[in-house]
């Protein structure tokens, strides 16, 4: 079920990609966050007042917590742009790309609280794969 909620989840990421870019033609980049993060914000208020009852806190957190919202701002901002400009295959590709190595970087030292998951020989060749293949969906 997981599973099938992450590929959900990336092709919501390509089609989200592909419709900001077309926002921003109306609003402008920033304009265009907004825009996305409003209407994000007021569905999970809805949301919340309808389904889960849940109170949203969000006093006593360490104060870098609130730099998810950076990175989700220039996730938006930097993919809606480069969908313009590289397309929505290549943006993906890089993303993916560039999310599988940090990952593999915040496992092999255990930041931000995740279990400490060495970096193993045995992964180079499936880096070496998903390089190839960003290279050939690049230069195609």
């Amino acid at each position: 079920m997981y599973a099938l909620f992450t590929l959900l989840a990336g092709a919501c990421q390509s089609a989200m990609g592909s419709l900001n870019r077309m926002l921003t033609d109306y609003v402008g980049m920033f304009g265009m966050s907004l825009v996305v993060h409003a209407v994000g914000g007021i569905l999970l208020i809805l949301y919340m007042k309808l389904f889960v009852h849940e109170k949203l806190k969000i006093s006593g957190m360490p104060w870098y917590l609130y730099s998810a919202g950076f990175f989700g701002i220039f996730l938006v901002v930097t993919s809606s742009y480069c969908i313009g400009v590289l397309g929505v295959s290549v943006v993906t590709c890089l993303s993916v790309t560039g999310q599988l190595v940090i990952s593999a970087v915040i496992d092999h030292f255990g930041w931000f609280g995740v279990p400490r998951i060495p970096f193993n020989l045995k992964r180079l060749p499936c880096f070496a794969l998903i390089l190839a293949g960003l290279i050939i969906i690049t230069l195609s």
